[in-house]
């Protein structure tokens, strides 16, 4: 039997017209690792990749998974596939949003809500002892952790499918078509993000700098989680009323109804949710960044005058940086990140709370840093 969430999505959708397609310009931010699975047409061909052992959770994921190891150790590989995962897509490669709209589609047809992958749940709790040893039960706050993202993308969905009633069209499949390969620029990501901050800063969770490490790591839009909650705001209602571009159209006067979606309709038990086991992580992620290897790390002739003159004081957390780099280039608290601003094999490295270098890499393991400056001054927010 049908939900109220459920009910309501039938009624609505039953009513709307559609809209042709969104002839949006094929500018410098389509990116061609910017793919979400869900949005990619699929044949009886990828039985092999989509074809998942899983089994329905509740409120608390893991009582509904007895007998099942649910959380471990990820090898090497998939552990680099996921850091990359994470620089070049985001959230969406440890768990995803299925809209009801598109119930039928692959993945599981005839299932939406939320997914995690058991892969992504092992790796943010792996995430979470190495920062936290011994802090809380790593299962449940990965759970939750990832559960904040993914349950804005459903009250997105729902605030939508209000704004859809209203104008009497289609507003979310339009847009998602239109976003296809550059889904990391939609403000929702930012939003959802926002909500993992905010959960993650309240008294009893305590995992605010972790939250922030990881979410920093995000590119594109899931890394402006820390501005003004009413400019994000505005900047979605106008992409999703408007269908524009991400960035071009901003409704200050809708900006306040972006989140007042009726408590009634954000009950936990409304929105499904699945932990899903991919055959291989690989697969799924693909394609993703693979972060280049550090061996040596030289420091240009810019980076030389600067450690030499006024930014002498940096000397000391440069050379430990660099140190770090060399000894394990994945550690979030670097937040070592591709920088395609500046140009190909262009990287960003963090040296402390106020301060950033900017990488060349040379090949083969051999980086250049070129420049040495404050966050803003580099253009990191």
């Amino acid at each position: 039997m049908a939900n109220a969430a459920e009910r309501l999505f039938d009624l609505v959708l039953g009513n709307l017209k559609d809209v042709d397609d969104l002839n949006w310009p094929d500018d410098q931010t389509r990116d061609a690792l910017d793919v979400d699975p869900i949005d990619e047409p699929m044949d009886s061909s990828d039985d092999g990749i989509f074809t998942f052992d899983e089994e329905q959770i509740s409120e608390n994921v893991m009582e509904r998974m007895a007998g099942r190891r649910v959380f471990g150790e990820l090898d090497s590989d998939e552990a680099e596939a996921i850091e990359g995962g994470v620089r070049s897509r985001g959230f969406e490669v440890l768990a995803f949003y299925k809209s009801r709209r598109i119930v039928s589609h692959r993945p599981f047809p005839g299932r939406w809500g939320i997914f995690y992958l058991k892969q992504g749940l092992d790796y943010v709790g792996s995430q979470i002892i190495q920062s936290y040893p011994g802090y809380g039960d790593p299962k449940n706050l990965a759970v939750n952790f990832l559960r904040a993202h993914e349950r804005f993308h459903y009250r997105a969905d729902l605030q939508t499918l209000m704004f859809e009633a209203t104008v009497g069209k289609h507003l979310y499949l339009p847009l998602r078509n239109a976003l296809r390969g550059r889904r990391s620029h939609f403000v929702e990501e930012a939003l959802a993000n926002r909500q993992v901050w905010d959960w993650a800063k309240r008294g009893a969770i305590g995992l605010e700098e972790f939250a922030i490490d990881f979410m920093s790591l995000q590119p594109n839009a899931y890394s402006r989680f820390l501005e003004p909650r009413l400019d994000l705001a505005a900047e979605w209602a106008g992409t999703v009323v408007d269908l524009k571009p991400p960035g071009t159209s901003f409704r200050q006067d809708l900006a306040h109804w972006v989140e007042a979606t009726p408590t009634g309709l954000l009950r936990a038990s409304l929105c499904p949710e699945y932990v899903i086991y991919p055959r291989k992580l690989s697969t799924w992620i693909s394609p993703a960044l693979v972060l280049p290897p550090v061996h040596v790390v030289q420091d240009g002739d810019d980076v030389v005058k600067l450690l030499q003159g006024r930014l002498a004081h940096l000397q000391a957390k440069w050379k430990q940086t660099k140190t770090k780099m060399l000894e394990n280039r994945l550690l979030h608290g670097l937040n070592f990140k591709p920088w395609p601003k500046d140009g190909p094999e262009r990287y960003s490295v963090r040296v402390d709370d106020n301060f950033r270098a900017h990488l060349q890499h040379l090949g083969g393991g051999k980086w250049l840093a070129y420049m040495l400056g404050p966050h803003k001054k580099l253009g990191h927010g």
